[in-house]
């Protein structure tokens, strides 16, 4: 099927019947575009306002056998707070912009099952993916404005929840959960930095296998110094060091996009970061409407949330390092 300039009565209907055809997908794609960072978040599903995490604080312990032991337990429950917020979208866009436009069947987002896909179903698959970007950058640098008009208005991202900890003294050196450099990271000294982040790590922490996710200009200083460090690396082959030296490759660099400019990073694992979202039921299905003889709105709605699980040392840490 061609498409066509004019919103006829019969080309309303085809979208319409597009969007209930491929609810379920549409719904599902800004998601699965915003999989480069939310690949590094568990998810909390069906979830539409809050929900409260426990994270398990304190010891369990045998001791030498008594009969008559009575022993006082000192395990305690941390809770932690997911929280999802609504959030919509309202696209008005004109099917005649996508004539010369040619419509790719590789996607790897749009997948293999619908290449056969009719093109009303392609046009609305391109706008729906172009959302995810929004959702992936509001997973660092979200901050809850009701009254915003972009997807980092719907939430808090990890940056803006661990500063507000550091507001409230919950992360903190004290607490061993974080930690503040006052020299600037240059291409001379990141891995001098990098390394005392390690070893100055709760000994938990060191042990397990973490992630630290930080902006592309630390990395990329990172490498620089890792170059400058040790000059028998072979440019080509060794140049990108994913782990931190002194971690024993227990440590892994994950610079992304959209943490550039940030002077902080976060270390923990996946099971602690969470992604709350409820947008596979009646209250996000997708609608179209007419707006003009050339124009249509498409509408989606969806429930985002993120939080750490814990920011318990033994699994998470906070840096923040010197300004520019």
């Amino acid at each position: 099927m061609e498409i066509k300039p004019l919103i006829t009565d019969e080309v309303l209907q085809q979208y319409k019947d597009t969007c209930i055809k491929w609810d379920k997908v549409f719904q599902q794609l800004p998601m699965r575009a915003a999989d480069d960072v939310l690949k590094y978040f568990t998810k909390v599903t069906k979830l539409r306002g809050k929900k409260r995490l426990g994270y398990i604080n304190g010891k369990s312990q045998y001791a030498p056998f008594k009969k008559t032991r009575d022993s006082k337990s000192e395990v305690n429950f941390d809770f932690r707070e997911i929280e999802t917020f609504h959030g919509n979208v309202i696209d008005p866009f004109s099917p005649v912009d996508f004539i010369d436009l040619p419509f790719v069947y590789d996607d790897p987002v749009i997948g293999e099952a619908i290449k056969k896909a009719g093109i009303t179903f392609k046009v609305l698959a391109l706008l729906a993916i172009a959302r995810g970007a929004g959702i992936a950058q509001t997973a660092f640098t979200g901050k809850r404005n009701a009254d915003g008009d972009t997807t980092e208005d719907i939430c808090d991202g990890l940056l803006t929840i661990a500063d507000k900890e550091v507001e409230d003294g919950n992360i903190s050196a004290e607490k061993g959960n974080y930690i503040k450099f006052t020299d600037a990271v240059t291409n001379d000294n990141a891995v001098d930095i990098a390394k005392e982040i390690v070893f100055t790590n709760n000994p938990f922490l060191q042990r397990q296998h973490s992630l630290m996710f930080c902006s592309p200009e630390f990395k990329n200083k990172y490498n620089e110094a890792y170059l400058l460090t040790h000059h028998s690396v072979n440019y080509n082959k060794q140049y990108n060091q994913p782990f931190v030296e002194g971690s024993d490759d227990r440590l892994t660099l994950v610079s992304l996009p959209e943490l550039a400019g940030q002077n902080r990073a976060i270390i923990t694992n996946k099971a602690n970061l969470l992604c709350g979202v409820y947008n596979d039921t009646d209250f996000t299905s997708v609608d179209i409407i007419r707006e003009g003889h050339y124009d249509l709105s498409m509408a989606s709605d969806i429930w985002l949330g993120f939080q750490f699980h814990t920011i318990d040392p033994r699994v998470f840490r906070y840096v923040e390092f010197a300004g520019e």
